[in-house]
């Protein structure tokens, strides 16, 4: 890696959102050569900080199993926003590459429109039988590979929730109890709730997390209110807060100075693989 390139490699690994403006600056075939010139868990966060236009604009450059790969490494969140904005064909594809639990949750986050909770839940956290001990529970948290929430929810056998527990509380109390003994209520959005509608929920004066359920009861997920907020201002276009305003100017100035070399970059990559 020539010394151009190990610059551009630093900046995109500790200025993630910055470089993601100077990526949407730039022509795609030119902002996509940049992010196949670093590894994934540098490229990632960058990808994941682009508008999803500009991002989707890139992984069609990609072959399938490297934009699928890219999609694994973000949040299912920000991999969906993107996703939607992939052409049918190259939506097809790159679901075809993925694992089938990634495939599943994609699916389920499409299903909804962009104005309701559903479409911007996390499927893919922890949970628990209603029919299982203490002990039991905690042996699960301990092999799962998926995200526990601050509360883990409980569910029945039909998947519908009938509490949540603390992981700390499973820590306190005899692994023979079972574990519908020691749950708390958890009070569900609906997955169709509008937006704003599910922002005036009362479970926000008590938790920052909340399950998600379908017209079914059964659940599909969690959201956060820093999530449910941050997809309304998405999808209403709301202005950024004046505050953020003088950061703005300073990534503004960075991308003046850095400009030359992003360019110049995507230029390197293209001239080296045409040899």
């Amino acid at each position: 890696m020539s010394g151009r390139e190990e610059l551009a490699a630093a900046f995109l690994k500790l200025h993630p959102e910055s470089a993601a403006r100077l990526l949407e600056s730039m022509p795609a075939a030119e902002a996509t050569a940049v992010l196949d010139a670093v590894d994934l868990d540098t490229a990632a966060p960058v990808a994941g900080y682009m508008l999803p236009t500009c991002a989707a604009q890139c992984l069609e450059r990609q072959a399938p199993a490297d934009a699928a790969r890219l999609l694994e490494r973000l949040g299912s969140r920000e991999s969906v926003a993107v996703v939607r904005h992939l052409s049918a064909e190259h939506r097809e594809a790159v679901l075809g590459c993925l694992g089938t639990q990634w495939v599943m949750a994609f699916k389920l986050l499409l299903s909804y429109p962009t104005s309701t909770v559903g479409a911007w839940i996390e499927p893919r956290v922890l949970t628990l039988p209603d029919d299982c001990t203490v002990g039991e529970a905690r042996d699960r948290v301990a092999r799962s590979e998926q995200s526990a929430p601050a509360r883990i929810y409980v569910l029945d056998r039909a998947r519908r929730v009938r509490g949540a527990v603390r992981g700390l509380a499973l820590l306190q109390v005899s692994t023979r109890k079972k574990i519908t003994s020691i749950l708390e209520p958890a009070e569900a959005l609906w997955a169709r709730d509008a937006l704003a509608t599910a922002q005036e929920h009362a479970v926000w004066e008590r938790h920052t997390e909340a399950p998600v359920v379908n017209r079914e009861e059964e659940f599909i997920g969690v959201i956060s209110y820093s999530d449910l907020r941050k997809a309304f201002r998405e999808t209403t276009l709301a202005p950024p807060p004046s505050g953020g305003r003088e950061m703005a100017e300073v990534t503004e100035l960075i991308a003046i100075g850095a400009g030359s070399v992003w360019r110049s970059l995507g230029e390197l990559v293209r001239s080296e693989r045409r040899r």
